[in-house]
């Protein structure tokens, strides 16, 4: 299967079409629709913001690429496609990918396989979070790229070698799951499968500040309510102005706010909190 899969995307390999217009999205929307299957992956900014800022998302049939610019035009049409339960989506590590479409489109993806839980569920859940490239060598025996993983995807025009990563990351995801599928079946795990699958893309849905208080949590089992309490507050205010939460004030200096509440020392407000008016808020929230 592994030798038929590489000959397979050697000897045609899929074409991509970049779309940065309503009116060809809308002329191929109707070739999406028709396939049961559709392998799904995304490219995003996220550096100076709370929320992501969606690029592209690349989608592959059985024979083509189909490369979305999302900056270019609306593409909320896709919507058909991604909500469709007749069509399963094909993704590596989904909750990020949901994660994004969700936030910058709202739109909420059905009926998921996610190749890196199916590693993981074919190794006996050992929680290894096998990369993409990685899966792609163990099954095609390929090598691929991954040089433009930090590439700036807000830039216009794109470069073409940005394209070619981009439809890479889509193009074997087909392959690899008709192994895994099948692999999975024979041990009688596909329901599980399709359950954590599903776990894991609702996940994607979670609002940013529940998912971060979380990681926080797990990483200080003795974090008080007050801390709680300014981390959730340090959230709002990121979401309002829509800047990372370090932008208001840096992880390291949650306990030392807690410490100059407690001894009422305000003056040192003024350099952890360096935006006036989130300063300000803060005084009037907690003082």
């Amino acid at each position: 299967m592994r030798v038929y899969n590489l000959l397979k995307d050697f000897f045609s390999p899929k074409e991509f079409q970049y779309i940065n217009d309503g009116s060809t999205l809308r002329s191929v929307m109707k070739d999406l629709e028709s396939y049961d299957k559709l392998a799904i992956d995304t490219e995003f900014i996220w550096r100076d913001t709370y929320y992501p800022k969606l690029s592209l998302i690349q989608i592959a049939t059985d024979n083509k690429i189909y490369i979305l610019d999302c900056l270019a035009f609306d593409i909320s049409i896709i919507e058909k496609v991604f909500s469709n339960r007749n069509i399963l989506k094909i993704f590596h590590s989904v909750r990020g990918d949901s994660s994004v479409i969700f936030n910058c489109l709202g739109i909420k993806i059905k009926k998921i396989f996610d190749t890196q839980l199916a590693e993981d569920i074919l190794n006996q859940n050992i929680g290894i979070q096998i990369s993409y490239k990685k899966l792609v060598k163990k099954y095609l025996f390929k090598s691929i790229s991954k040089s433009e993983t930090n590439s700036d995807w807000g830039k216009r025009p794109l470069r073409k070698k940005q394209l070619d990563y981009a439809a890479e990351d889509v193009r074997y995801l087909h392959s690899i799951m008709d192994i895994q599928n099948k692999k999975i079946i024979k041990s009688n795990k596909l329901d599980l499968f399709y359950s954590l699958c599903e776990k894991e893309n609702e996940l994607g849905h979670e609002d940013f500040s529940i998912s971060r208080l979380k990681r926080l949590k797990k990483k200080n089992r003795n974090i008080s309510s007050k801390e709680i309490e300014i981390f959730i507050w340090r959230e709002d205010q990121a979401k309002q102005y829509n800047v990372p939460p370090s932008h208001i004030f840096e992880d390291r200096d949650l306990k030392r706010l807690k410490k100059i509440l407690e001894s009422n020392n305000l003056n040192e407000c003024k350099w952890i909190i360096k935006k006036d008016s989130s300063r300000n808020e803060f005084m009037n929230v907690f003082i």
